[in-house]
Parts: C-alpha cells; structure tokens; sequence
C-alpha cells in the first residue's frame, strides 16, 4: 500500500476517538501502520466511536528541559555533518553514542494493551485485515529498551539528541529515555513528506502530549512546514524550525523569487524516479512513453537506493516499448544533481517531484499525494498525463521554489532558534 492509503485508514481510525481520551502511544502505532499494513478489504460497516480507560501521559509530568551545552548522535553521520558542525561552531560538543542490542520484554502495559485493541479491533471490522501481533512485538521491543538507554543517555551527559528519522524502532525507546531525562529530541527531516506521511501528518490533540514525539521537527522550507502543520496540533507538543535539507552544496548561480540559491543547468534528459515494488505503485509506461515522444531524449532511471535490481526490469520493459534508457546509480548522485540536469520529471507519486520544484523543472505523476500538493500551492509545474502540453514540459527557473534546498545560514538559524529556547528554559 502507499503511504497516502495507509495514512488515510489511520486518520479514519483516529478520528473515531474523541479528543478527551488521551492516546500515549501513538506515534509507534502509526509506525506500524505504514510498515506493516499490507493490504485491506474494505467493508461497508462504519468505524464505531470509541474510548479508553485508562489517561494518557501529561507533559507536566515531564522534567524541565536542559540547557543544552552537549549534543549526541547514533548514526548518519553524513547526513547530519552539517548540523553537528553548526552545533559545534556555537561551542557546542557534540558526542556520537551507540545503539545497544535489541533486547525484548514480553510484557504489555494495561495503557499499551488499550491502544492496541483500540486500533486494530477496527481495523479487523472495517478493513478485514490485523496487524496485532506486528504492534505487539513493537511494543516488546520498546518496553526491553527504555530503562537501558536510561541509563545510557544519564551516564553520556548530553542534553540533546539529533535524529534523522525519529520513527526507528531503535529510537522509540531512546526518546521515550529522553522525556524522562529531559533532553531535547530534534528530528532533522531526511525527505518530503507530503501531506499524507503515516508519521507526520495531522496529528490529532489527543496525541502531541506522546512522550514518543520528537520536541523539535527541522523542516527544510516554508512548503515543508506548512505539510507537517496543516490541519494538525503537533505545534501544541513540539517546535518547528526551518533549518533547510542539511544535505547541501555551495556553489549557486540562481536567485529565486523568495530568496532560494540554486545552481541550473539547461537539462536534456527525462528524468523518471522509480518507487519499490513493495509501495504498490506501477511504472508509469504511458506516461513515460508520451514524453519520449515529445521530447525525443533519452530516459534517466532513478531507482529508490535499496531497490537498485528493480531498475533493470523497468529498463526491459521500456526497451521493448521503443523508449532508450539509462540506470542511474541514486546511491551515488544525489537527487538535487540529477534533477538539475533535467528538463522534464516523471513518477508515479514519488516526492522527487517537489524536489524539482527548486529548479522549476515540471513533473508528470499518476497520484493524488502529488496532486494535492498542486492544489494547495498552485505551482504551475505538477502536471496529469491528459494536462501535459509541449509547451509545459520545459524548465522554467523563474517559477523555482526552494523547497529542499539547505545552506550554511538556515543551518545556522535553526541552531540559534534552537539554542536560544534551551536557555529561556533555563531562566
């Protein structure tokens, strides 16, 4: 399933609660939605309304933020250089910590056992599917964790931790640690999430007092921010800053209408981003095959980095419909360079079609989870296979929007913005 249908059986579900019966565990539930709800036969019964027992965690009962003066890692290291380092130009020390090996405890909590029936007892009436015992061993792994990397995070010292993904298995645990130690958790956003991320979107009230959720979510843009916080509360449980894609390079030639710097090069290529299999989104042959024609250059295959042996097939497949193709390597180029020698974008709902949003290139795509980002911001470059025109499938850098972009002053703002709550909480 892709991750706009997975989101919307988890809002279904939500929803059906009344925001006065607290959920504590939610943001691990939604994991589980988008990793392991595979597949759903929808029935015609109505969610019924529910309600819980047991009261969710209040965040008066977490201790007071520290002043942070060391921050700590586990991993992605490149991916994070940019914002350790503008951590450490502050006189920040930053420390890198282990993981500890996966230990599970087999016992659920009476709240634990609540939320779990809650979700997947409708999930079973209305979708004709479960997921419990994949919830369940989350849960396991969770409760075996917590009271290790305790005493990790107490003995490290840091008052800080910065994560790329705060969704891990791994790292529910550790920031569950943190609320009761009173470090910040910063989660660096690592792509686009759209308005329908299982993970990110629309939270409810009943469920930003978590002590599962991130304190800070680092967006890249303006665009990106306005994702996370539509029609949600989680500015009620956390803060937003807008610290730019930390994955960045210097050199720019183009000054965008709202300030964004980007490097263009007059693409001659058609560029086509390919989703796993196991998303459940087809290649967009005809798509493909009607811009070939148009533009007569030759197809760039971009293959998701963990699913580089899917590319071979689509490059088959296209072959035996007359297109030329070539396989890119993504775990060598990095998005931004290859959108950049690009004049035309195709996918079915592959973010990647924001992303070419900074060098105003236009995008063919099959999927409403694109569609809706067309209809909220009117970017005159998200096209339908039946809008596409000749004249719209050209590069327009007048039209970029600096959506993913990053640089050394946004890293550097959203450190301060950060920093500079850290010692109002002292005072």
């Amino acid at each position: 399933m892709l991750a706009d249908e997975t989101f919307d059986i988890y809002d279904e579900i939500v929803s059906s609660l009344p925001n006065d019966y607290a959920l504590t565990y939610s943001p691990l539930i939604r994991e589980g939605f988008k990793f392991c709800l595979k597949e759903v036969n929808r029935k015609h019964a109505p969610i019924a309304k529910g309600e819980l027992t047991f009261s969710g965690v209040s965040s008066d009962n977490y201790p007071q933020k520290r002043n942070i003066n060391r921050v700590g890692y586990f991993f992605d290291e490149n991916f994070l250089r940019s914002v350790t380092e503008g951590f450490m130009e502050k006189g920040i020390e930053v420390v890198k910590l282990e993981l500890l090996p996966a230990q599970f405890k087999n016992l659920l909590s009476n709240k634990q056992k609540e939320e779990i029936e809650f979700f997947d007892s409708r999930l079973k009436e209305s979708f004709g599917t479960s997921i419990r015992s994949s919830l369940e061993n989350r849960f396991y792994l969770m409760n075996g964790m917590v009271a290790k990397y305790y005493e990790l995070l107490k003995s490290s010292g840091v008052d800080a931790l910065v994560f790329r993904v705060y969704y891990g298995l791994y790292y529910f645990p550790i920031i569950f640690a943190c609320k009761m130690l009173g470090i910040t958790v910063i989660d660096v956003q690592h792509g686009i999430n759209g308005f329908k991320h299982p993970c990110y979107s629309k939270f409810k009230r009943n469920e930003v007092d978590s002590p599962l959720l991130p304190d800070v979510f680092w967006t890249w843009s303006d665009m990106s921010t306005k994702m996370l916080t539509k029609d949600s509360f989680i500015e009620e449980g956390a803060r937003v800053v807008e610290g730019g894609n930390p994955i960045y390079s210097v050199p720019s030639t183009v000054t965008t209408d709202n300030g964004a710097k980007i490097t263009y090069v007059k693409g001659n290529r058609i560029l086509y981003t390919h989703q796993p299999k196991s998303k459940g989104a087809p290649v967009p042959v005809d798509e493909i095959k009607l811009l070939y024609k148009i533009k007569r250059q030759k197809v760039i295959i971009r293959p998701h980095p963990l699913h580089m042996e899917e590319a071979i097939e689509v490059q088959a497949l296209l072959k035996k419909e007359g297109v030329k193709s070539k396989i890119e390597d993504s775990v060598k180029v990095p998005i931004n360079e290859s959108l950049a020698q690009a004049s035309v974008h195709v996918t079915y709902s592959s973010t990647c079609a924001l992303d070419a949003l900074n060098f105003g290139i236009p995008s063919v795509y099959c999927s409403d989870y694109i569609g809706e980002v067309e209809a909220e911001f009117s970017t005159g470059l998200l096209f339908r296979i039946d809008e596409v025109k000749k004249e719209k499938l050209e590069p327009i850098p007048e039209k970029a929007i600096g959506y993913s972009l990053g640089s050394n002053d946004k890293v550097s703002y959203a450190i301060s913005q950060i920093l500079s709550r850290s010692k109002r909480a002292e005072l």
